[in-house]
């Protein structure tokens, strides 16, 4: 009997160790085999990322990721190597019929200036240069695609550009002030920048600054860059100063005539366009160029340089 009891109490521990062993099997292969299933929360986004890696994949291809163009809308090109040849070409005709276009507005502007001279100041700067300046403007901006941001007059930019404005235009007061000096002429009055007369004529330069920055500067500036990013800063540069002095010789032969120091002037003019372009480059606030430019009117007029 008591073998028995032995053995059968050995016999109990053996089941219970190998079932204990079982157990721990069968929950292993349970958790492996559940390994093996598909969940359903993630077969979901594993579609999501095959759609998108198809996509991918044909944006890289060239197929079914481009967004065409609207029919008449201008495109941006990052670079000039990722231009096909009748692209590249496209674009300088562009180029080509806009500057076509600045050339005849200066015939238009020259006859009104020889035909119409007896107009007063007030009519050519603030009517005159409205239309013939201020009207393509605003439909190059409507047909490309640079609006206030990117010419600069935004919200935002007001006040900063506004200071930035006054400091330069200081600049030019303080140099014509010191031309004036050695020159030996009479020093201008402090009183004079108090009479309705300065205010009038600031009011006329204001006028001129605006449509002149807009016209010469802003439109051919931001409308190259929309359709050639990659269009050399030099090069849009010696076309934008090329055209301002372009429209303002004839007008200063036909109002002054030729007298000595016209090569002087139109030495000034050349400076002034320069670093107007360059400030407009950097700076990228209009508002600051019609500062600058309304300063240089100032000095121009009140100092008689």
């Amino acid at each position: 009997m008591p073998q028995d009891r032995s053995s059968s109490h050995q016999l109990r521990k053996l089941r219970e160790k190998y079932s204990d062993q079982a157990l721990k099997n069968k929950a292993s292969l349970t958790f492996v085999s559940q390994l093996g299933k598909p969940n359903k929360s993630t077969k979901k986004p594993s579609r999501l990322l095959g759609k998108l890696d198809k996509l991918k994949s044909h944006q890289q291809s060239g197929f079914g990721g481009r967004i065409e163009p609207k029919p008449g809308q201008l495109q941006f090109n990052s670079t000039v190597e990722s231009l096909t040849p009748v692209r590249h070409r496209k674009i300088f005709e562009q180029i080509y019929t806009f500057s076509f276009f600045l050339l005849t507005i200066l015939f238009v502007w020259i006859g009104y200036r020889s035909f119409f001279s007896a107009l007063p100041t007030w009519f050519d700067e603030g009517v005159a240069k409205a239309i013939v300046f201020g009207l393509p403007v605003v439909w190059f901006a409507s047909r490309s695609r640079f609006i206030a941001s990117e010419i600069g007059l935004s919200q935002n930019q007001f006040l900063p550009g506004l200071f930035l404005g006054i400091a330069v235009g200081g600049i030019y007061g303080f140099a014509g002030l010191i031309m004036q000096a050695a020159l030996g002429t009479e020093l201008v009055p402090g009183s004079l920048f108090a009479t309705g007369g300065f205010w009038w004529l600031a009011f006329l330069a204001l006028l001129t600054a605006w449509w002149e920055s807009l016209f010469f500067f802003g439109l051919p500036v931001q409308y190259v860059r929309s359709i050639a990013p990659w269009f050399s800063e030099s090069l849009l540069g010696a076309m934008v100063v090329g055209f301002f002095i372009l429209f303002h010789i004839p007008l200063r032969i036909i109002m002054t005539g030729w007298q000595p120091q016209f090569l002087i002037q139109i030495g000034l003019l050349c400076l002034f366009a320069i670093g107007q372009y360059l400030f407009y480059l950097r700076s990228k606030n209009m508002y600051a160029l019609v500062g600058s430019h309304l300063f240089w009117g100032l000095v121009l007029q009140v100092y008689a340089v």
